[in-house]
């Protein structure tokens, strides 16, 4: 525990109590002489409360989403719950905002009271403008006595975390026609026991025709093979690498882009392979997405993941790491702004 005593109010006090004493001097009150003594017995006593609430007294921080939109408004609840048998009038709680995602952070306080026994409750309106994971924490609070002579820090650990995905209104120019040529071939293997594609037919088998489009069960019936027809592009799927190499606006512009086309194409129920290199495990992760609730929970664990500030770097690895893909679609920020680039790999 730390104190903080508040001089220039202890000097004030002091001088008003020598104007109190010379009036009584002068005068010979027993008012005065009254007031006197209740000069000297409040300070003690108000200091003797404030180390009695410091150790009934605690403050936790929550947040009322797990998820929101950047840009949009977003609530941390403070919650100051006090145990002891005195009202406490003035506890300042110090707490801080950081987004671990680009590691940036802000300190804040703010002023709390709480009646005896009663916990008191507080929403503060937060607007996030950036991507990422912003952690909301509280290290130490701080009570201040009733005559705001002392201030008396003490522990008080707690934190929340909310996640701020890219804003749903976000648009882009480039059309979903124009990257078409990052399709390529699914892997069978990827996402077992999940058919991506519309069923239009069932025919016999020719040869040529891919063993996952065997009707297993419709074959053993007739005694010969039967294969699915399928009519959308479920064979094929779209690969999206985001780049999250560069400054805190670059990588969050790219988020944007990444975010915006990733949604369009599932909305156009279309299998996307959605990947990015992770520097802490050094190597890419990779998510198959197949509704919006899917690119939300993979943009939810990109943002936990570092960002680095070669933009060459993701090609690279790319080629040495995944040389079987022929093409996919980099999300990537160049020339001042987020593009999406179809690459082709030799």
């Amino acid at each position: 525990m730390k104190t903080r005593i508040h001089f220039e109010r202890i000097i004030f006090y002091i001088i008003l109590f020598l104007i109190v004493f010379g009036i009584h001097d002068f005068m010979h009150s027993h008012l005065f002489m009254m007031l006197m003594w209740g000069m000297i017995i409040f300070p003690v006593l108000s200091i003797i409360l404030c180390l009695y609430v410091r150790h009934s007294i605690f403050c936790k921080i929550s947040v009322t989403e797990q998820r929101t939109e950047k840009n949009a408004i977003s609530f941390v609840k403070l919650s100051l719950s006090n145990k002891a048998f005195f009202p406490v009038l003035n506890v300042r709680v110090n707490w801080k905002a950081e987004n671990k995602f680009y590691h940036q952070g802000k300190n804040m306080e703010i002023s709390m009271a709480s009646a005896m026994r009663h916990t008191e409750e507080m929403l503060l309106p937060m607007r996030l403008t950036n991507c990422g994971i912003v952690e909301y924490s509280i290290d130490k609070i701080s009570v201040i006595d009733l005559m705001g002579f002392v201030e008396l820090k003490k522990d008080n650990p707690s934190s929340a975390e909310i996640t701020v995905l890219p804003s749903d209104g976000y648009r882009i120019n480039t059309s979903l026609t124009d990257i078409n040529r990052g399709m390529t071939e699914a892997e069978e293997t990827q996402k077992k026991g999940h058919d991506f594609s519309d069923v239009n037919d069932v025919r016999e088998y020719i040869p040529g025709d891919k063993l996952m489009s065997i009707h297993w069960k419709l074959s053993a019936k007739r005694d010969i093979l039967m294969v699915k027809d399928r009519v959308s592009m479920s064979d094929q799927q779209m690969v999206i690498l985001v780049d999250i190499a560069g400054g805190v606006d670059e990588v969050d512009e790219v988020m944007e882009l990444s975010y915006s086309i990733v949604k369009g194409l599932v909305m156009e129920n279309l299998f996307v392979k959605f990947m990015w290199w992770s520097e802490t495990r050094y190597e890419f992760e990779e998510r198959q997405l197949m509704n919006i609730e899917d690119v939300k929970n993979a943009f939810s664990d990109m943002v936990y993941e570092q960002i680095y500030f070669d933009s060459d770097k993701t090609k690279e690895l790319m080629r040495s790491i995944k040389p079987e893909l022929k093409a996919y679609v980099n999300v990537l920020f160049r020339e001042g702004e987020a593009v999406a680039v179809v690459v082709e790999q030799d």
